[in-house]
């Protein structure tokens, strides 16, 4: 059952095409397979998710041979998720659009064949040799449940794919009510795959030869294609090699007179910089090169310090030690594919233990560094975006989608003063909305009348018993993109069915991820928090300490409160609400609208307190205790909010704050919201 569709990730690796990651989705086809092509091509083309993508592909070029052949036993590989950064990239553009889709996906060995697949409405491709410029095509390999047909075995372009389920030929401006005009638009900057790197991935498949209209008329790229060796240099460029080649010879010379013959060369410093990054492999540590390293990376707002894999802790925080007293200073470090780098060497790097950490930087990306476990970053590393392989992989395999039932991951927060631990969830039934006796006389909940379940079944919108689920957040929050965070998921919230609370949660998950620090054009990836992605909520959360309903909100800690209630605009749409009695099945006269309210909340740091007191703020006095005397970056950030927030404000707005304080304290007191559903619990 189902419009069933696989979606894969290629890459040309060491001079042959690899398949790298693949995942099943259940419902994709016609323009909804070329939506969600559309936002993943946007994800792999995205400039902040470049140096992720480029270093798992470094990743994958160190692989031996056999480990890209199938499996006969399929567990390790299965589970493991080789490169867990390109496959939350492929999960998130497939399954989610801030316009409140969502749609489940299942995540497949990384080496399924392309036509292994339950399937029949074909597969997406892409292809991230080149991240700055991904390709796609889908194919068509066993005949689609289309309307009309089209060729089997070769690559067909968004507009050819869309066809087979549409008829488009008369469509123009003033009848195309869906959209496929600007949606087919949208393609005609994106390459196209070609048969012949299709063939190289599956070289089983019976590939046909592209249709003239489908052929993409630019070369197939190549990893590394920014080799230009073969191509004659000029005499500049040849002297400035020479030049080169003398600074970064070991032999005795003299650097400093030969550096003061530098000043005027305004293309010394990006040369010095590109020949420091060729050789970092094989280049030896030393004063000299340290110094050069330092020179070459003037300015430079990203630092990439993976090449150097023969320079100690010591040399790489000699070459930070300058850069981090800059004016603006680094903003994003690069220790990716540094297998035998420890916790005490990245502290060191970081200087941690002084105090003398890099002020202006918020991103750190230490993909493929397995000695570094994510307890240690969670504990020294909760105020930056931190990419790093294991965090990735928590979400992508969850008991319920794993075939050999995988325990789940033990609990995880990123520590830092001004993070937000915890997401609380409130939803009011759409039959206590309507229903008066639950209201006091100024229109709002009478929260003492309520008793709340941690579950809901189909019929969440009449049941009588709200919903209530806390999450802890398992992955670092920053608070520029706390904020941009929390402002995508009052966007999408109103806009998704609350019932299955899939959509809710693993979208909001989602919203998370799709921001960063450095870019919020919502193609930028993050971690997915495994917390908020398990499906099935209310069916597979537990208490993990074994204490009681829910885990408190630890004094000085913050929560996000979000209540969702089918509520009125005004008072005058309140009265006319009417009294539902169980045997009513007609829907009321008139049907209160979705909206949301949110606070943020400080538990009282006085951990004396016998019952928990809560300051309840909105993101701009959140923003003001923050960041508290930058009052340049207060109003940059004020600014921004107030700009987002018009857009949405519609269907969201900040909770009254007595009301908040009530719904707090009963929820994180001993009883909880009453006794309405004890068998299942939340954290």
């Amino acid at each position: 059952m189902g419009q069933r569709h696989q979606l894969f990730v290629i890459a040309r690796i060491n001079g042959r095409y690899r398949q790298l990651a693949a995942i099943h989705h259940q419902w994709l086809y016609g323009h909804t397979a070329l939506r969600r092509c559309r936002d993943t091509l946007n994800i792999f083309g995205n400039k902040t998710n470049r140096i992720p993508l480029q270093q798992e592909l470094i990743a994958a070029s160190q692989k031996d041979d056999d480990f890209w052949l199938a499996a006969h036993d399929d567990r390790h590989k299965n589970e493991h998720v080789p490169f867990p950064f390109i496959m939350t990239c492929l999960v998130t553009g497939a399954s989610f659009n801030l316009d409140g889709y969502y749609h489940n996906v299942l995540v497949e060995p990384f080496y399924m064949a392309y036509d292994e697949g339950d399937n029949n409405n074909g597969i997406t491709v892409f292809d991230i040799t080149e991240p700055s410029n991904p390709r796609y095509c889908f194919v068509d390999f066993m005949g689609m449940e289309s309307e009309r047909g089209v060729d089997l075995n070769t690559p067909l372009s968004a507009r050819t794919y869309l066809e087979a389920y549409y008829e488009l030929q008369d469509l123009n401006d003033s009848n195309d009510e869906v959209g496929f005009l600007p949606l087919i638009e949208s393609f005609k900057s994106k390459s196209l795959i070609t048969k012949e790197a299709l063939a190289e991935t599956w070289p089983d498949g019976a590939w046909e030869h592209q249709s003239p209209t489908d052929v993409d008329s630019t070369d197939p790229p190549e990893l590394g294609g920014l080799d230009i060796a073969d191509k004659p240099k000029s005499l500049r460029n040849q002297a400035m090699d020479q030049f080169l080649d003398l600074l970064l010879d070991p032999s005795e010379h003299d650097v400093h007179t030969l550096m003061a013959e530098t000043d005027h060369l305004n293309d010394f410093v990006p040369n010095l910089r590109r020949r420091l990054y060729i050789q970092g492999p094989t280049l030896e540590p030393s004063a000299t090169n340290i110094g050069l390293l330092q020179k070459a990376l003037e300015g430079v707002a990203t630092v990439d310090l993976s090449p150097f894999k023969l320079w100690s802790a010591e040399h790489l925080s000699a070459v930070l030690s300058q850069l981090r007293t800059g004016v603006d200073g680094v903003k994003v470090l690069n220790m990716s594919n540094m297998p035998d780098l420890t916790e005490a060497e990245l502290a060191a790097i970081m200087k941690l233990e002084d105090g003398k950490a890099t002020p202006h930087l918020n991103t750190i990306i230490i993909l493929e560094t397995p000695k570094i476990s994510l307890d240690f970053l969670a504990k020294h590393f909760g105020k930056y975006d931190v990419y790093h392989s294991e965090l990735f992989r928590r979400a992508l395999y969850l008991p319920h989608q794993s075939r050999y039932g995988a325990p789940p991951p033990p609990v995880l927060q990123f520590i830092a003063p001004d993070n937000i631990s915890q997401v609380v969830w409130v939803g009011i039934s759409t039959a206590q909305s309507w229903d008066k006796k639950y209201r006091l006389e100024d229109g709002r909940f009478d929260w003492n009348t309520l008793k709340f379940s941690t579950h809901a079944g189909s019929g969440f919108r009449r049941d009588p018993n709200p919903t209530y689920m806390t999450f802890m957040l398992d992955i670092p929050l920053p608070m520029a993109k706390t904020i941009r965070s929390l402002r995508r998921v009052l966007q999408y919230m109103p806009l998704v069915q609350t019932y299955p609370f899939d959509n809710v949660f693993t979208g909001a998950a989602r919203c998370f991820a799709t921001t960063s620090t450095l870019d919020d054009d919502g193609y930028s990836i993050g971690p997915l928090s495994q917390t908020l992605s398990e499906e099935r909520q209310s069916y597979l959360r537990e208490d993990p300490a074994g204490s009681g309903r829910n885990q408190y909100l630890k004094p000085g800690h913050w929560a996000i409160l979000i209540h969702e209630a089918f509520d009125a605009r005004d008072q005058e749409q309140f009265d006319r609400y009417r009294t539902l009695d169980e045997s009513e099945d007609e829907a009321p006269a008139y049907k209160p609208v979705k909206r949301l309210r949110y606070v943020l909340a400080q538990a009282n740091p006085d951990a004396s307190t016998l019952k928990p007191q809560f300051l309840i703020v909105d993101v701009p006095t959140y923003i003001d205790i923050v960041l508290k005397d930058n009052a340049d970056q207060i109003q940059t950030m004020k600014t921004w909010w107030a700009k987002e927030m018009a857009d949405v404000a519609n269907g969201m707005s900040y909770y009254d704050e007595q009301d908040a304080q009530a719904i707090l304290e009963r929820m994180y007191s001993k009883e909880g919201f009453g006794e309405a559903d004890t068998g299942r619990n939340c954290i």
